[in-house]
């Protein structure tokens, strides 16, 4: 099974950023890589989480076209929640 590697419990997680771009960017590294993106028709944001897994790869990421950075960002954010607590 997938392992994720991550610094804290997720159901603990009781975070809000409030138009912090670079705090809620700093604090989704502790889950991996993030990527923040203009394309330009809107901003994407992307993290290529932590496994402890051999030849595994996991992403998660916003939709295309979001209309801000932090909007990309929190969405990223709101997924990489969802898709840590379906996998505990």
């Amino acid at each position: 099974m997938l392992s994720l590697l991550k610094k804290e419990s997720v159901t603990s997680e009781a975070f809000i950023f409030n138009e912090n771009l670079e705090e809620l960017l700093k604090y989704m590294v502790r889950y991996g890589k993030p990527r923040l993106s203009y394309l330009g028709d809107g901003w994407y944001c992307k993290v290529e989480m932590n496994t402890n897994t051999t030849g595994t790869q996991f992403d998660v990421s916003s939709e295309f076209k979001m209309p801000t950075p932090i909007a990309a960002a929190k969405q990223c954010h709101e997924r990489i929640i969802s898709a840590l607590k379906a996998l505990t």
